[in-house]
């Protein structure tokens, strides 16, 4: 998988759930049932069900209180996750980490 320069974080995110797909086995549909979402991520069923309960939109952030949770709705009994809410939650994440990581030369300030 090659990233060009000029791509923003949320085309790298799609291109990366693509990949991700491609190695689950699992075809690119508008949503996923709670299985897929978990060969997907390489999650267990608890942790998805974690991120899903851990869903609050932030109206004045304009993102999820908790970044690592995931949006979903309710479909015929059977818990569901757009393709596009992985692909945010993929572009939330990535974003995330480099923002509120540790900077590795912070032990040299000190």
């Amino acid at each position: 998988m090659r990233f060009d320069k000029g791509e923003n974080m949320k085309d790298i995110a799609e291109k990366k759930l693509m990949g991700m797909l491609e190695v689950a086995g699992i075809p690119r549909k508008a949503s996923y049932h709670p299985g897929e979402v978990q060969a997907i991520l390489g999650i267990s069923e608890r942790t998805f069900r974690r991120m899903v309960s851990a869903y609050e939109f932030d109206e004045d952030a304009g993102m999820p209180v908790v970044p690592h949770s995931l949006d979903s709705y309710t479909l015929a009994r059977s818990r569901r996750v757009r393709y596009e809410e992985l692909v945010e939650f993929l572009t939330r994440n990535n974003t995330y980490e480099r923002v509120n990581s540790v900077d590795p030369r912070q032990l040299r300030m000190f």
